[in-house]
């Protein structure tokens, strides 16, 4: 499917498993569109980001926030609202390109970002979902040799997403507001970088 965006301010939604490989081409596709359009503004949120200036915190909220990464487990909604709502407020000024990675992760908070898109006037986002299936999710986790990603956590985050993400991604596959592009990410980063710019035509 091709989605042709016009100039101005444009919103991507970045969706996909972990090990995917969306940090890397939400980077793609912002050094692509700054070549094209070097005056434009861009802000990226990650959500990864976010929660680590959280857990490294000193307060109530980031012992127990911390608590829960350590066990594994996942972050509640109000967190996720919180994080990315409060650096909306703090840091857009209007007129940006929006980069958002990682976030929304679940139904809840999909309705939650959906009135701040209203909001912001933040017309017909893209979601771009990198797909990859759940073996290639575990292998590359597996791969990456992170210290605290057991096997048993990764299971645990690849049930979380089937769980919590995927109905995520029917929402917006459902909402006449969004455009959905399904992206092959089984390919090699370059070829994936080339299809998510075919698809949004900007050849």
């Amino acid at each position: 499917m091709e989605h042709s965006i016009n100039k101005g301010k444009q919103t991507f939604i970045f969706a996909g498993r972990s090990g995917s490989g969306k940090g890397t081409q939400v980077e793609l596709l912002q050094a692509y569109i700054q070549k094209l359009y070097p005056d434009d503004v861009v802000f990226h949120y990650y959500s990864g980001d976010g929660f680590r200036k959280l857990i490294n915190g000193d307060s109530y909220t980031s012992k127990l926030a911390r608590d829960i990464m350590e066990k594994g487990e996942l972050h509640p909604n109000f967190l996720a609202v919180w994080l990315w709502g409060t650096d909306f407020v703090q840091n857009l000024k209007g007129g940006e390109h929006i980069f958002l990675d990682g976030c929304p992760r679940a139904r809840v908070e999909a309705e939650a970002m959906d009135s701040a898109m209203k909001f912001y006037d933040r017309d017909k986002p893209t979601v771009i979902l990198i797909d990859v299936s759940r073996e290639t999710s575990k292998q590359r986790l597996i791969d990456r040799k992170r210290e605290y990603d057991t096997l048993e956590s990764i299971e645990r985050r690849l049930n979380w997403y089937d769980r919590e993400v995927l109905p995520v991604i029917a929402y917006y596959k459902d909402n006449p507001d969004y455009t959905l592009l399904e992206i092959n990410g089984e390919q090699p980063i370059d070829k994936v970088h080339a299809d998510i710019i075919t698809s949004l035509n900007l050849e």
